[in-house]
């Protein structure tokens, strides 16, 4: 089985929780992290580059925020399981507030923000899903995104509501057997 974690915005894959999952759970599945901080047209080439090899049913995504909006596009495109992480249901929404270089997070690298991230982002929407693809995280104490939201949109999904917690999801590591379970499942 392979467990792809695809990072949040201004995020990278040695995030708190790639590096949990990693650690965790990269002697049980074949752990791969791809860099994201890139454009939406570009991570829909590193994605669909990254898993052409593998069988869907022996992949499961495992995305926090923007990366659970790229993994809903990529579960959506090629049938495989994706557990989210207070998933970003429309980003194209909010890039306008972050046009321009913008820092990654503990690497001393940046991103830079076009305009038209948004119409690419806008054309990885999936207005349908299909529930049993998914495992999902909601923080209720989301300070970044509205987590309602994501509450609606993956409202047939397994979900599990995390009282209190915060976007980046503190003790992130409570959701490991969760997460284990949901990702060896076939």
């Amino acid at each position: 089985m392979v467990l792809m974690y695809l990072h949040g915005f201004r995020s990278s894959p040695d995030s708190n929780k790639g590096r949990v999952m990693r650690e965790a759970l990269g002697e049980k599945f074949t752990f791969l992290a791809p860099d994201l901080n890139v454009s939406p047209l570009a991570v829909q080439k590193i994605l669909l580059e990254t898993v052409k090899d593998i069988n869907p049913s022996q992949l499961c995504l495992a995305g926090s925020s923007l990366g659970g909006f790229y993994a809903t596009w990529l579960a959506e495109k090629i049938g495989c399981r994706a557990i989210l992480f207070n998933p970003a249901t429309e980003p194209w929404c909010v890039i306008n507030d972050y046009l321009g270089v913008q820092p990654i997070a503990n690497t001393g690298r940046t991103i830079e923000v076009k305009p038209e991230f948004a119409d690419q982002a806008k054309s990885m929407h999936c207005e349908i899903i299909h529930p049993e693809r998914y495992l999902v995280f909601l923080s209720t104490a989301d300070e970044v995104l509205d987590w309602h939201k994501a509450q609606k949109k993956y409202s047939a999904c397994r979900q599990i509501l995390l009282p209190e917690n915060t976007h980046e999801i503190t003790d992130f590591e409570q959701c490991l057997p969760e997460i284990e379970h949901f990702a060896a499942a076939n």
